[in-house]
């Protein structure tokens, strides 16, 4: 019997994750509309989905290279965009930037980052389980390198540069949100899933490029050669301090205060 392909196995885990995830979305609509609890249970289910298919997308990047790799990701981003509504981001940034408007309360920006920084944390142990099966030759070995070794970090540049590099990537995602971002679902979330990928192909080989601190946490943090400052300066530090300038620059006006959670009117925009 012929083994199957490593890249067409990291799709069909992908699948598998992207279908697991939405019968748990089902699941979490039971619980009241608009509470805190169906938002936070819906970060921790889109934030594991994102991360095991980052988890899958390693493998097409070794198996087929940038291009299929590039591919893999939009159609990953898309698959995201569509399994969720807009009340689930699996972005840190989003919730911090949130909070920055005065959209919610610090309480819940904060429970809002822990739910994804729990979902992120959640898909590693199911991809080293579910690789366990070693469908094809890639997953095995990643699998053996899994129980055997620490992760590689995903930081291949100096201290600095790390810094520069999120804070650049971070900037570029969330201006090209505010000023470029079309109008429509479809179209939104096409554009988006465009704008990640760009970004984190010119700089995959500096950090990762995760301009996200619950994906960087799941795939980098704890790493070899990795210390825990290091990682929060680059991942957590330098994209939070960015969007908080940017919001600084771009935003005139009082921002409104706002109370358990339930959302107000944004400060005005330039």
């Amino acid at each position: 019997m012929a083994e199957l392909p490593g890249g067409y196995g990291a799709v069909l885990f992908a699948l598998l994750a992207t279908l697991i995830c939405a019968v748990a979305r089902r699941l979490i609509r039971r619980l009241p509309a608009g509470g805190s609890a169906r938002r936070y249970a819906g970060e921790i289910v889109c934030t594991f989905q994102l991360v095991t298919g980052m988890l899958e997308g390693d493998v097409v990047m070794e198996e087929n290279g940038l291009v299929a790799y590039v591919v893999y990701l939009w159609f990953l981003f898309v698959l995201l965009g569509f399994t969720f509504d807009k009340d689930c981001t699996a972005n840190l940034g989003l919730a911090w930037q949130a909070w920055l408007r005065g959209e919610v309360d610090a309480m819940d920006a904060i429970s809002t980052s822990c739910s994804q920084v729990l979902g992120g944390q959640l898909a590693f142990p199911y991809a080293k389980r579910l690789w366990r099966t070693a469908p094809t030759a890639r997953h095995g070995i990643k699998w053996q390198a899994m129980i055997q070794e620490q992760c590689n970090s995903a930081l291949h540049a100096s201290l600095l540069g790390g810094v520069a590099a999120e804070a650049l990537a971070t900037l570029l995602y969330f201006a090209a949100r505010k000023y470029l971002m079309p109008r429509g679902k479809m179209r939104s979330i096409a554009f988006d899933s465009a704008v990640q990928v760009v970004i984190i192909a010119l700089g995959a080989e500096w950090t990762g490029m995760m301009f996200n601190p619950a994906l960087a946490s799941a795939l980098t943090f704890n790493c070899r050669n990795h210390p825990v400052g290091e990682h929060l300066l680059v991942y957590w530090v330098s994209p939070l301090a960015t969007i908080a300038l940017l919001h600084a620059v771009t935003t005139r006006g009082p921002v409104k205060s706002v109370t358990n959670g339930t959302k107000k009117a944004e400060a005005k925009s330039s």
